[in-house]
């Protein structure tokens, strides 16, 4: 192994935090003097140089997958200027990959949307919830549970959720109608479907679901829309226990049966 090309794997590694793992050839051989070509000639494969750098004593880290790295990078990117700064190639360049690559991998800027959303919205944890509807002792308790799970994933999510949600209220032809496609049917097959099964046995009347969905889930969006812009505006906003107390409530009271 070329010790030159070790030497700059290194040295690249140190000058920008980046485990040699997530490096890219092109950085190496530039910081090298040399071109990719040439370097690959003098490595033979990635895997030859990570092993020359253990040999040196220094770690490579982990290298993740295009698809981890790109949707690592549309968080970053949505948290810190909005849904409209996300481009496959700002992401392919914080990615440190192809653009062709994260097309390939989450098949364009609708698809990397809906990795994001799928990687830090409540949704799928609502679903695993719902899974096991048949635990809650009362239709009170399963009501809690939704809310405090939506708070919970939504407040550990960096701002990326209420980013999104902002962007889909102001702007429901553009993020929010790609999203809908496969949101909205999967809401109303897991949420409605435990609501209308509460419905039956009697614990919540019976309305139809476009106009009940909105009532469980509505207020408690907006509210973590809001949320943030309020406590940094100088409003204050209640505590985790009283949003939660306080939307059950409201909700019991208005769709339950209190059987």
């Amino acid at each position: 192994m070329d010790t030159a090309i070790v030497t700059a794997a290194l040295a690249e590694a140190q000058a920008t935090g980046i485990p040699i793992a997530e490096l890219s050839l092109d950085r190496i051989a530039r910081r090298a003097g040399v071109s990719r070509s040439t370097m690959f000639r003098r490595i033979r494969s990635r895997d030859a140089l990570e092993a020359a750098v253990r040999e040196a004593g220094a770690e490579t880290g982990h290298r993740s997958t295009v698809r981890e790295r790109a949707i690592a990078a549309a968080t970053e990117l949505i948290v810190a200027s909005g849904v409209g700064a996300l481009t496959l190639e700002a992401v392919a360049r914080r990615a440190n990959c192809a653009v062709t690559s994260v097309h390939t991998q989450l098949g364009g800027r609708d698809g990397l949307l809906a990795a994001v959303f799928e990687r830090h919205a409540p949704l799928p944890a609502v679903e695993e919830l719902l899974a096991g509807a048949a635990q809650f002792e009362s239709f009170e308790d399963g009501v809690r549970a939704v809310y405090t799970t939506i708070f919970d994933t939504v407040e550990s999510g960096g701002g990326v959720i209420e980013a999104l949600l902002a962007e889909t209220l102001a702007k429901p032809d553009g993020v929010g109608m790609a999203l809908a496609r496969d949101v909205v049917p999967r809401i109303t097959r897991t949420v409605g479907g435990w609501l209308a099964a509460e419905a039956a046995n009697g614990s919540c009347r019976d309305i139809e679901l476009p106009l009940l969905l909105p009532l469980l889930i509505g207020p408690i969006t907006v509210h973590l829309v809001a949320r943030k812009r309020l406590a940094a505006a100088g409003v204050p906003v209640p505590d985790r226990a009283a949003v939660i107390e306080t939307m059950t409530g409201a909700f019991c009271r208005a769709v339950g049966t209190g059987t």
